[in-house]
């Protein structure tokens, strides 16, 4: 936090934020990562990965990480559970081993997918259930 500015000033200028924050191949990282906006992933991590934007596992990456984001897309390997608001994209070079809970999944051709899968809609409301024709007890 920067001298003389205020917690609600820095909170603002991080949610307007649009960048996207990188891990290099050579990096590697044990612990939580919280990230405001959008993170590519090319090194490695050990732990978890929270974010408000895209959450990119790069094909060079292997992750040993929960995920929890808006969109999650996996190009490389994740060993962890994956939560997203939006949507899991799962391409041709991805693996994914562990489950996924999210809005919408994609899975490309090719690409592998070891876990349960849980897809609903997080915003919206339970509909209710039409009640059937009435029917008498009275036999005739």
């Amino acid at each position: 936090m920067a001298f003389g500015s205020s917690k609600k000033e820095n909170i603002s200028r991080i949610q307007s934020s649009s960048s996207q924050s990188v891990f290099a191949k050579d990096l590697s990282v044990k612990g939580d990562v919280v990230c405001p906006g959008s993170l590519r992933v090319e090194g490695k991590v050990e732990g978890s990965i929270k974010g408000k934007g895209i959450i990119t596992i790069a094909e060079s990456s292997v992750t040993k990480a929960d995920i929890d984001a808006t969109k999650v897309v996996v190009l490389g390997q994740v060993e962890g559970n994956i939560t997203a608001t939006e949507i899991v994209e799962i391409v041709a070079s991805g693996k994914v081993y562990g489950d996924i809970t999210t809005d919408k999944l994609s899975v490309e051709e090719g690409a592998v997918f070891t876990g349960k899968c849980v897809t609903k809609t997080l915003e919206k409301k339970e509909i209710p259930q039409k009640e059937g024709p009435k029917t008498d007890s009275k036999s005739v």
